[in-house]
């Protein structure tokens, strides 16, 4: 992990390039260290001037005639390779630098490897180029040149941000200033020639002080180190919140063009999200939002469903409202985060339905408008269902009942026993409420939103970082592993006959076959596993072989197998021929395809979804980071729809889902034994059937 105390604690920072004027770049981060209480010593260096700002200035960084902690560099990008290694020589341990004008522009590359080169010869620890700097909220360091903080700066909290992008970050910065969102430490990483996004998350991750981490990236160069961030977040237990843009090609394209960042597929990106419990957020205001409810927000403790439901399923959700309008959009969201909502207790719901005996208690519980003037109703239900230990969580639209003076009375003491009270359920309320009475309880852990189906969300977002810190702590199997025989250096791909025996060493299923030479052999293996089957063409030349009438089906005697096998020999022209594989035709009801690739930025992904010819007009895909989980794989299963194709339906008999996560886990861990020479496995299609997957087809290219 990269140490960032000289960059975010340093007890000594040196402006090389610092200006008189506090409104320019090299002048401003003076301004604001000296206005904004930074208790550290600042030496300005400067070669026209003896004293800047009132500081006196040096000509060099060796003239200080002491090492610093932190450099902040605001010189012409030509002059930055040269300054790097004078403040390698005289013990800089980090610089900033802010100048722009390297891998961002063109020709620019070329000037920023140099940076780098200088940087690590010297062993400066580097954030930038063309980056806005780093501040430390809690020491009022402010390392950068934004004027923002002089308008007023957030709250010292446990909320740590850091983002590629400098103009975000200032904007972030100012959206947490006017939330009263509070910040621990703020970092811009620009062109990352150094530091990355990755280090500055795995440092925050550690720090004592930073509870949640909020994140803005357009891409990542180094995959591994992303997620090796991520599972050092999710293993501290906090929460990462991060804001991915370039989802499309057009956002991709701009994304490479500001930061030279590698976008990458979105989607696999996603599937990285997914695998470390990182919270998206699609829009600024979510961004906020979610920082705000992981930050100040109670986690649902673990929860043990009354009624025998497995432990570790996801808490239901308790929705008490006073319109049944509401109740049913708050039930919505529930039902789009995933969130049961079994009915109220019995003893609670009979005790409600005395007092008002035309509330509903199914859940949504509404209690009526009832409320104004039996306030009781409302504070009764809330505490009864809060500590009923039938849910996670409560979540209560109050409308403007909370600014009434005899609800509010109520709802404060309800909210305050609930506070103390270790075994209740978290409660958020949705409704208008003064900023007084909002302060006063999320001061208690009781979060406050306009909108209603944002309470919901909070407490799915919640349910989720308690789920993924739980998941951190438990122990991992350790994969099987499998024996892969030396592949050709020279060689392009597998045959179709070589990857299915592969991908049988790895426990997959595939469909009885054998490999013929000629057409009397083809008959031979034909009766040896039944008819009717289908004869391929094999050819390490021909990936797919369907594409050059090389795949013949429902052959049911001797004769049609001979014709067969003549007419996939002359499909291949004059690609290599190895013969055709004869294999038992498998007849289901569906197909499912399954496959790995390798990303250019995080790996082996495996993927699963919807198959067959039309794959690439439905796009119903889910992606995994191989080798994957039986739980991803399941995950994989569900969101591609391709689970729907193992319920049952029409007739046919439900398949054991988990029985067929195991095929996509073996399949990934067949591509994982492969390693770095795996380009692609694909299996499509997968026929789903009564006898559960069977792959009908195998392609694996080599890198």
């Amino acid at each position: 992990m990269q140490d960032l105390q000289p960059l975010l604690r340093p007890r000594s920072i040196a402006v090389i390039g610092a200006s008189t004027q506090p409104e320019k770049v090299g002048g401003m981060p003076i301004r604001l260290l000296g206005e904004l209480g930074y208790a550290g010593r600042v030496f300005p260096v400067n070669p026209g001037a003896d004293t800047v700002q009132g500081l006196r200035a040096f000509p060099t960084v060796e003239a200080i005639g002491e090492p610093v902690d932190l450099a902040i560099v605001a010189v012409p990008a030509l002059a930055a390779p040269d300054v790097m290694a004078q403040l390698g020589r005289a013990g800089t341990r980090a610089a900033v630098v802010f100048t722009s004008g390297f891998a961002e522009v063109a020709n620019g590359s070329g000037l920023q490897h140099a940076l780098a080169t200088q940087a690590k010869t010297h062993g400066v620890q580097l954030l930038g180029p063309n980056c806005l700097g780093a501040m430390n909220l809690g020491e009022r360091m402010f390392a950068t040149f934004s004027p923002i903080p002089l308008t007023g700066v957030p709250p010292v909290g446990g909320v740590g941000l850091v983002s590629q992008s400098g103009a975000f970050g200032a904007y972030a910065f100012a959206l947490a200033r006017e939330a009263g969102l509070g910040l621990s430490h703020w970092v811009t990483t620009g062109n990352e020639a150094g530091l990355q996004v990755a280090d500055v998350i795995e440092w925050l991750a550690h720090d004592p002080q930073t509870q949640v981490i909020l994140a803005y990236i357009e891409g990542a160069r180094d995959g591994m180190r992303l997620r090796q961030a991520l599972a050092a977040a999710r293993a501290a237990g906090k929460p990462v919140v991060i804001a991915k843009v370039g989802t499309t090609v057009a956002g991709a394209s701009a994304a490479q063009s500001h930061t030279a960042s590698l976008a990458g597929e979105d989607a696999v990106y996603q599937a990285v999200f997914d695998e470390y419990g990182v919270h998206r957020a699609h829009t600024l205001e979510a961004f906020f939002r979610l920082g705000y409810t992981l930050a100040r927000g109670r986690r649902p403790a673990r929860w043990h469903s009354p009624t025998g439901m497995a432990a570790d399923a996801v808490a239901p959700v308790a929705i008490v409202t006073v319109s049944g309008g509401v109740g049913i959009m708050m039930a919505d969201s529930a039902e789009s985060q995933g969130l049961p909502r079994p009915p109220m207790p019995d003893a609670a719901a009979a005790a409600l339905r005395e007092a008002v005996p035309f509330a509903s208690t199914s859940n949504p519980i509404d209690v009526t408008g009832q409320v104004v003037a039996q306030p009781k109703v409302l504070a009764d239900a809330l505490a009864g269902v809060a500590r009923s230990g039938a849910y996670g969580s409560v979540a209560a639209f109050l409308a403007g009942g909370g600014n009434a003076p005899r609800v509010w009375s109520l709802l404060e003491q309800t909210v305050d026993d609930l506070a103390s009270d270790p075994q209740a359920a978290p409660l958020m309320i949705a409704g208008v409420i003064s900023d007084e009475k909002r302060a006063w309880l999320e001061a208690r852990g009781c979060l406050v939103f306009r909108e209603p189906a944002h309470t919901i969300e909070a407490v799915a977002a919640l349910a989720k970082a308690a789920a993924m810190t739980e998941s951190a702590q438990s122990p991992v199997a350790p994969a099987q592993l499998l024996s892969v025989p030396e592949l050709p250096a020279d060689a392009k791909a597998l045959s179709e006959a070589d990857a299915m025996a592969l991908l049988l060493q790895a426990g997959v299923p595939v469909a009885p076959h054998g490999l013929a030479r000629d057409a009397d052999e083809a008959v031979r293996v034909a009766e040896s596993i039944g008819y009717p089957v289908v004869v391929k063409l094999c050819s390490p030349d021909i990936l797919h072989k369907s594409d050059v009438g090389g795949v013949v089906l429902n052959l049911s005697d001797a004769d049609a197998v001979r014709a067969a096998f003549e007419r996939v020999r002359r499909a291949a022209g004059t690609a290599r021929f190895d013969g055709a594989l004869v294999a038992r035709m498998v007849r289901g009801w569906g197909e499912i395809m399954v496959g790995v690739r390798r990303d250019p930025v995080f790996g082996l992904v495996a993927l699963a979804g919807i198959g067959g010819t039309a794959v690439e007009i439905f796009r119903q895909m889910s992606f995994g980071l191989a080798p994957v989980s039986r739980e991803r794989a399941r995950a994989m299963l569900t969101q591609s729809r391709a689970a729907a194709l193992c319920a049952g339906h029409r007739g046919h008999p439900p398949l054991d889902l988990d029985a067929v996560a195991d095929v996509i886990v073996n399949v990934s861990r067949a591509a994982d034994a492969i390693g770095d020479r795996l380009d692609t496995l694909e299996i499509n299609p997968f026929i789903v059937s009564a006898d559960g997957l069977v792959a009908a087809d195998a392609v694996i290219t080599l890198r």
